[in-house]
């Protein structure tokens, strides 16, 4: 994606469809005509969901307050009384709410999911990284017992720089200047980096 779409609030994004109990026209979380809860979209796009705007630079507190107004309006709570088929959806609301919120909330799984449309790195596979930088990290990590403090001070600039160059590349997509596929590559640099870190 090389622009910035304004994904506005749960019932403004969903598609419409035909409500499951009045079948009736219906646009939003819970159906206008007759109240009865809608359930998720499939693969619902996970800013949409809690009604963020699709970008990176966001607030943990604007993301948990989007999950707790999502939340009171699906809370299994809300649906004790009601039929099987609303609680069931009321449950999975709750599980695509939490997900949202819990991969929105760290801003590297924010990152992986706005680049690759998935909040984690592929398991096997993913970038090919250049040999000099996999040759710093090798060389770095052999430093480690004969000069620690050199080598915390070299690993920290490395890491101030990296987060530098995913800020500014996410500025630039927002601004919709810049697309995003060199963000993977930066992500998984960013993650030999902190893995030398927690090495520390």
């Amino acid at each position: 994606m090389s622009a910035v779409e304004d994904m506005g609030s749960p019932s403004e994004v969903a598609p419409a469809v035909i409500c499951w109990k009045c079948r009736e026209p219906c646009q939003g979380v819970v159906c206008p005509g007759c109240g009865a809860l809608q359930p998720p979209p499939p693969q619902a796009d996970l800013f949409a969901v809690l009604g963020l705007e699709r970008r990176y630079h966001l607030d943990r507190k604007a993301i948990d307050s989007a999950w707790r107004a999502a939340s009171r309006q699906t809370h299994p709570d809300r649906f004790a009384g009601a039929p099987a088929v609303e609680r069931r959806m009321a449950l999975q609301w709750t599980a695509t709410l939490n997900q949202a919120r819990r991969a929105l909330r760290d801003p590297v799984s924010r990152a992986w999911y706005l680049a690759t449309g998935t909040p984690r790195p592929p398991e096997r596979g993913g970038p090919t990284l250049p040999p000099d930088f996999l040759e710093d990290i090798f060389d770095l990590r052999m430093m480690l017992v004969e000069d620690p403090d050199a080598v915390a001070d070299r690993v920290r600039q490395l890491k101030a720089d990296l987060d530098g160059q995913l800020d500014a590349r996410f500025t630039a997509w927002e601004q919709a200047e810049a697309s995003l596929d060199e963000v993977p590559a930066l992500l998984s640099r960013l993650k030999y980096v902190d893995n030398l870190l927690q090495e520390l």
